[in-house]
């Protein structure tokens, strides 16, 4: 999206109030099915997406494949974003393009909203959506705060409305597969992970920064977080997932530490140090300064090591010198990603929001399972910032 001087607000057209209540949803751990080639929904569900930049390009992608949702309007302030996402659909649709979310609010044919705008803007949108009665699909993190997600959790509990956070590697194959081997192998509890990562500056191509000169969203450390939002937010959610514990208290430094890229506010290195209340430790570290840096990412646990990259799941087992094994000790394990099948997380997740409207899923990853990693996001912030110790109940 444009930054301020598209009047952002303007755009938005519609607030929302706090308030409070929300059913928890379920955590399905399951073997990844293939996509299946019949219509897992009793009907097609028409979706307005707003924010057409490149993550929309991407999701549009996927969502060609998800005959269950109808990619009925797209919204942007910027007319020729709305037509290059419009001209992507390769279902036989003709998208209605509108400038106002507003507006697309106003849609009575439209089921659901799937929000791809910058950060900043998160919560509003959900809020004026649920409040108009559509439900929502929220691209990751769920807000900028603790407070703006306890913003949002009211109102759905307000509208009864439907919201599912865009984590979507919870709907991996991949990930799933890495799940299940901590949770159901020999492993014992997760004491800590060693979570990375790195990638280029934040570029984009001149069509995309409109007017010319128009500054990146993601340079803009009050519109997008960071780091830290932009790419932590995958790992971290993950982690919370295969730790399954509150996080207690977050330590961080972070900041602008490389001048050669482009110039930027937001930033573009950190490190993360999480405690969670089952006493597992989470360090994350990430920068937008790699050329080609490859890590893996590390679950220490009690009686072994699970490490995930290259292409492998690797698992192996053992005890300190001098404890004694009291049975057989499971033979190391290294299991190709190839060999969970299965469809992407991308388009997965989307499947699974279609399933929720139809009533036969829970929205999943929820609004709870989204404030708890915007937790840690917005406590790094705060850590940084502060030079201290945060404990996570001083958020929100």
């Amino acid at each position: 999206m444009a930054d301020k001087n598209f009047s952002r607000r303007n755009f938005i057209g519609l607030t929302g109030l706090a308030g409070a209540g929300l059913a928890l949803s379920g955590n399905p751990l399951m073997a990844a099915e293939a996509p299946s080639t019949v219509m897992q929904t009793s009907r097609k569900f028409k979706m307005g997406l707003v924010g057409c930049g490149n993550r929309c390009r991407q999701i549009v992608d996927e969502l060609n494949s998800v005959q269950e949702i109808e990619m009925t309007a797209f919204c942007d302030v910027i007319p020729h974003k709305m037509k290059l996402r419009a001209d992507q659909v390769k279902t036989g649709v003709t998208p209605r393009l509108v400038e106002k979310v507003d507006d697309l609010l106003k849609m009575p044919e439209l089921d659901c909203i799937a929000i791809l705008t910058a950060n900043d803007l998160h919560r509003d949108i959900t809020i004026a959506a649920l409040e108009a009665g559509k439900h929502v699909w929220c691209e990751k993190p769920m807000a900028l705060t603790v407070a703006e997600c306890n913003d949002i959790i009211g109102a759905v509990g307000r509208t009864g409305k439907l919201l599912q956070i865009g984590h979507q590697r919870r709907h991996s194959a991949r990930e799933k597969g890495l799940v299940d081997a901590i949770r159901n192998k020999s492993l014992g509890q997760v004491l800590q992970s060693s979570l990375f990562d790195y990638r280029g500056d934040w570029r984009v191509p001149a069509a995309d920064e409109f007017p010319p000169g128009t500054t990146y969203w993601r340079l803009i450390q009050k519109l997008s977080g960071g780091v830290v939002y932009e790419m932590g937010a995958h790992i971290i959610d993950v982690n919370n997932w295969v730790v399954d514990s509150e996080p207690v208290s977050i330590s961080s430094l972070q900041g602008v530490n490389n001048f050669t890229l482009r110039k930027r506010d937001s930033s573009d290195y950190a490190g993360v140090l999480v405690e969670y209340a089952n006493g597992s430790m989470m360090n994350y570290g990430g920068n937008v300064y790699s050329y080609g840096a490859r890590a893996y990412d590390t679950w220490f646990c009690v009686n072994g090591t699970v490490q995930i990259g290259e292409g492998t799941l690797s698992i192996r087992y053992g005890l300190p010198p001098g404890v004694p094994t009291q049975t057989t000790r499971p033979e190391n394990e290294d299991i190709p990603l190839r060999s969970f099948q299965g469809a992407s997380g991308e388009s997965e997740q989307f499947r699974h929001f279609a399933k929720a409207m139809d009533g036969k899923e829970k929205p999943y990853p929820d609004a709870f399972m989204g404030r708890r990693c915007v937790q840690i996001l917005e406590g790094s912030l705060w850590a940084a910032a502060q030079r201290r110790v945060i404990d996570v109940r001083e958020l929100g």
